[in-house]
């Protein structure tokens, strides 16, 4: 599904699992070739095959049900809570970061074996994420991990690992996956079912965002 928006980004949600959701600046900003788009959705596909989603719903719901039972047993009618429940925020906030991070890196490692099994040129998919490291370090948003101060304590709660370390990452997972490991498989037949399957429906042609 095509959003119409300024704020480049695609995500996948459990709520409505058959669908990939990028929006147009992120095409206009990052994404240049059939390669980068692959491993994009690769990634977002990873995602749902990994259950993320579900897995980042758990925690959440670990931490809401410790906020309420210290509510429910503090013996100073909530001031004890308020500053347990601030502490726990914070806690929640750091731990969901780093599972978040995983996450990103596990999306990432599966997304690109998908992209050479669908027989796409994972090098060069891979640049989509050194534009995102340089847009950000254009726009001053990258943070570095040797960084002191304020920037080391802000990359401490980042959801995403920095694009420079997944740019890299994946750079060398792509001598390792690519087309080449599977040119004796049916790739060439799975990369046009890959780009078939994000076709629009004839019922999906009138939606006005797909």
């Amino acid at each position: 599904v095509l959003i119409p928006s300024c704020m480049p980004n695609a995500f996948v949600s459990e709520i409505l699992p058959h669908r990939i959701f990028i929006t147009t600046s992120m095409f206009e900003t990052f994404i240049e070739s059939q390669d980068e788009l692959a491993l994009v959705l690769g990634h977002e596909i990873s995602h749902l095959l990994l259950g993320h989603s579900s897995g980042r719903n758990s925690l959440e719901t670990a931490f809401r049900t410790i906020e309420i039972l210290l509510l429910s047993l503090d013996p100073t009618e909530g001031l004890l809570s308020l500053a347990f429940m601030s502490f726990l925020a914070s806690c929640r906030s750091a731990i969901g970061a780093v599972y978040s991070r995983d996450n990103e890196r596990c999306a990432d490692e599966l997304g690109i074996k998908l992209s050479a099994m669908a027989c796409y040129d994972t090098r060069a998919a891979s640049q989509v994420f050194n534009k995102m490291h340089m847009h950000n370090l254009e726009s001053g948003k990258d943070s570095s991990s040797n960084k002191v101060g304020w920037g080391g304590l802000l990359s401490f709660f980042d959801s995403h690992p920095p694009s420079e370390e997944r740019f890299r990452t994946l750079l060398k997972e792509s001598d390792l996956e690519n087309s080449e490991k599977y040119e004796e498989t049916s790739c060439a037949s799975l990369k046009t079912m890959f780009f078939d399957a994000m076709k629009p429906s004839e019922d999906e042609k009138g939606d006005p965002i797909s």
